[in-house]
């Protein structure tokens, strides 16, 4: 009987080790086996590079939303892993346990990503940061880590201070942030591989897979939006709004060109140029009025 390949590719799970994220993938392809008589085959994948050198021998990908978002080609989403029935879960900035839980204490700390590491920059400037600064310019570092297990580690044995999780990993760490809930792992079929009778069979079987792993507990169907919020939260904007930067008094202006000293023998020479004039702050009030 030929053999279908069910792969998953989900950094952002939280797996003690390989033989934990291989028991997932396999969970997943029998049940495909048993619900449609076809014979399926589990693969889990720890880096993209295998993954996506192995991509065209695969039927079904089970990816993190943000991966799938960005790498989708050839793909066509059908369901969902879902927690209790929800298809998204916030993510957590967490720190070890004991230490500061407010977010300015981490400035120019070391943070380890493994979850939407294409777009973690702009997500954490975005989020966390509320467009106030870059991410990469607030912490020392953002370093990649090959999945949260690795991220996790990295905090708890203090080679990173920080790291970026799905709530449910928090455990034991002190919470720094909570981010809006963004989308769960995708399920996908290789379109160039399943036919749409394949598809016919194998999709409400994906949508209702009763497998479980941490706090996931099983699947539901496929949700574009939920799917896409990790990358509409990195590549959102700076909401306008009114700047209220004190404006300089046309009336308090001078050309420092046509600006004349005293000279002296004694006493302390003088730039002009680094002089500077301070008004009074019911000056700057009647300027900003003017302005606003």
């Amino acid at each position: 009987m030929a053999q279908n390949i069910v792969a998953l590719y989900t950094p952002s799970l939280n797996f003690q080790d390989g033989g934990a994220r291989n028991q997932f993938v396999n969970q997943i392809a029998k049940v495909l086996s048993d619900k449609t008589g076809q014979s399926w085959e589990g693969k889990a994948f720890a880096r993209s590079s295998d993954f996506e050198s192995s991509r065209s021998t695969i039927d079904v990908a089970v990816l993190d939303a943000d991966y799938f978002s960005s790498k989708s080609q050839g793909l066509q989403a059908v369901a969902m892993l879902s927690a209790d029935g929800s298809n998204k879960r916030p993510l957590k900035l967490i720190a070890r346990k004991g230490k500061s839980d407010k977010l300015y204490d981490y400035r120019d700390h070391k943070i380890a990503l493994s979850f939407g590491s294409a777009y973690a920059n702009s997500f954490l400037t975005a989020s966390a940061l509320g467009h106030e600064i870059n991410a990469n310019e607030y912490f020392s570092s953002l370093d990649e880590a090959k999945d949260i297990h690795t991220a996790i580690n990295a905090v708890e044995m203090g080679n990173a201070d920080l790291t970026i999780a799905f709530d449910g990993y928090d455990s034991g760490f002190t919470t720094i942030y909570t981010s809006p809930a963004v989308g769960l792992p995708v399920i996908a079929i290789n379109t160039s591989k399943v036919s749409d009778t394949t598809l016919n069979t194998i999709k409400p079987v994906l949508q209702n897979l009763a497998v479980k792993t941490s706090f996931i507990t099983g699947s539901t169907t496929y949700d574009a939006s939920a799917a896409n919020t990790y990358q509409n939260i990195a590549k959102s904007k700076k909401p306008a709004s009114l700047s209220y930067q004190p404006a300089e008094p046309e009336n308090i202006k001078f050309k420092t060109s046509n600006l004349s000293l005293p000279s002296g023998q004694s006493g302390l020479p003088l730039n002009p140029r680094l002089i500077r004039f301070t008004p009074s702050v019911s000056s700057l009030d009647g300027q900003l009025e003017r302005r606003l």
